[in-house]
């Protein structure tokens, strides 16, 4: 059985699904539960100055990283989870050194799992976003669990 679970986690409905997976799986199996959010601050780069609530990008980005975590925390906590530990991460690139900090962090945890949630997007959507879930699977030597999201969470 797992003993240490990487659970990826965004705020998105799909990733709360991979946490709710996670959750079960380390509750069931009395495993520590680590909650890793990567923030990127080029995300809010297409804010206006006048929306941003912060000093800079990277500290709008660390804010909310740290409220999907604290979010995420307790809702692993409700699930029965005892052992939650949580973690931020910052990647300045795009989604692929996002991916590479998750999975090497992942990895110097010494994690047995790795989960996340994925989209599930196909043809164009696929080309012009990407897909998270497929460069960590590239990047990754650990176990992954995949969690799709349903169609409610598609829309």
């Amino acid at each position: 059985m797992y003993k240490h679970l990487v659970v990826a986690v965004d705020g998105s409905a799909t990733s709360l699904n991979a946490l709710k997976h996670a959750a079960d799986l380390a509750s069931f199996g009395n495993a520590r539960l680590t909650l890793v959010h990567v923030a990127n601050p080029a995300e809010y780069m297409a804010l206006a100055p006048e929306f941003l609530q912060h000093e800079s990008y990277e500290a709008a980005a660390v804010a909310q990283g740290n409220e999907v975590l604290d979010f995420a925390e307790n809702s692993a906590k409700e699930q029965g989870v005892a052992n939650v530990v949580k973690h931020l991460l910052v990647a300045n690139k795009g989604a692929r050194e996002m991916a590479q900090e998750l999975v090497d962090y992942a990895d110097a945890q010494g994690a047995d799992l790795l989960v996340l949630g994925t989209h599930g997007r196909s043809g164009l959507m696929h080309l012009l976003m990407g897909s998270f879930a497929e460069t960590v699977m590239r990047q990754s030597h650990l176990p992954l669990l995949i969690i799709r999201s349903t169609e409610d969470e598609a829309e």
